[in-house]
Order: structure tokens, then sequence, then C-alpha cells
């Protein structure tokens, strides 16, 4: 008999240890969305545009932590205006490793010699030295256009944080201007009308956050 009180006692410890632990994993796994970043990932340069805009984005993220107080929790505003951080820095992750190989592309010094290996198959036509020296206006050609093309990708992500910035700001702005409008005035329409815009904002930073991550997908989740 007492072995078989021991189990169950055992068993109920461990059940209740597991129901203890769920919320602190799921706790620990909105905190990594935010907070992880792919090992060894490069960060922006200070004053670079990608680092003004994860600053932007992160003083929006304290502001309205600010503003919301209470509405925060039941609603998941702060929670959204996190995720739309996280995206904001792992965008930022990209541009800086963008900007580290266009730096190591030297775009000038490759179309000065361009021009010269142009010059010199026009007078090397016809003879055994121009098939190397097309050879070599191909490669170097090759390079001038790779850094195109990165150039090209990160003015891209920039825009794309830019746009995610502004409209996070315009949220913030919105919010605190309806908290404001309806503290003077406590009934239930108000409240209900608060509970509406808050819940459209969330929509919206969803939104913004899919934008910056089109694999989200439509309930917000990536």
């Amino acid at each position: 008999m007492l072995p078989t009180t021991v189990l169950v006692v055992v068993l109920v410890v461990i059940g209740i240890a597991a129901v203890v632990s769920v919320p602190l994993m799921i706790r620990s796994t909105r905190r990594q969305v935010v907070d992880d970043a792919a090992p060894g990932a490069r960060k922006p340069i200070m004053g670079s545009p990608a680092q003004v805009w994860v600053s932007r984005g992160e003083r929006v993220l304290r502001e309205l932590g600010a503003t919301l107080g209470e509405h925060a929790a039941p609603h998941g505003i702060g929670e959204d205006a996190a995720g739309v951080v996280a995206e904001l820095r792992l965008t930022a992750g990209q541009v800086a490793e963008l900007d580290h190989a266009l730096a190591r592309i030297p775009v000038p010094a490759l179309e000065e010699e361009r021009r010269a290996l142009t010059a010199a198959l026009a007078a090397a036509r016809g003879r055994p030295a121009a098939a190397d020296l097309t050879r070599s206006h191909e490669a170097v050609s090759a390079r001038i256009a790779a850094a195109g093309r990165r150039r090209e990708r990160r003015d891209a992500l920039l825009a794309k944080m830019q746009a995610t910035v502004t409209e996070l700001e315009q949220a913030r702005d919105e919010l605190a201007e309806l908290i404001a409008d309806t503290a003077v005035d406590t009934s239930d329409d108000s409240t209900a009308a608060l509970t509406g815009r808050l819940d459209a904002l969330r929509a919206g930073l969803v939104e913004v956050r899919r934008a910056a991550n089109p694999e989200i997908g439509p309930d917000g989740q990536g």
C-alpha cells in the first residue's frame, strides 16, 4: 500500500510541476522571439540608417509601454509592437551584412579597371591577348553587377524599415490620442470603443510586422 501511495504522490507532484512550467515556457518563447538574434549576426554601425531606424523603433516600443499601462496585457499591443521591433533588428542585421559585403567590393576602382580593359580590348582585337582581356573584362563587370544588386537589396530593406517605423510611430500617436480622449469617460460605450480601437491598432501592428517579414501568416504568426 505504501509504495502505491508514494507513486501517486510523485505523479501528482510531476503533474503540478508540468502545469506550472507551461506558462513559464510560453513566456520564455515569447522573449526569445524578441530578444534572440542569429549567432554571430552583424550589427549595424552606429549612426548608420539601419541603426537609426532600429533606435526609433525601440523608442516607440518604450513609449508604447509607458502609454498603454493596463491596456497592454489584455489586448497584446505591447507584444505586437515588440514583434515589430524584433523584425526591425533582424532586418538591420541583413543590412549590416550587405554593407559589409559592399565594403569589400571597390566599385570605383573596378569601374576604372573596366574602362582600361575596354580600351585594351579595342587595341588587342584579333590578337592572342584578346581572349584573356575579354575574360578579365567579364570578371570585373560581374563584380560591379554583384555590387549593384546588393546595393539595390540594401536600399529596399532600408525603405522597408523606414515604412515600418513610421507606421509604428503613427500607431503610437493614435493610441495615445485614443487613451487621452477616453480617459474622461468611463462608460461601457467608451470602454467598448477603446477595445475596438485597440484591437484595430493591434491588427495594424501585425500588418506592419508582416510587411517586414513576408513569412508571417494571416494570424500574425511566423
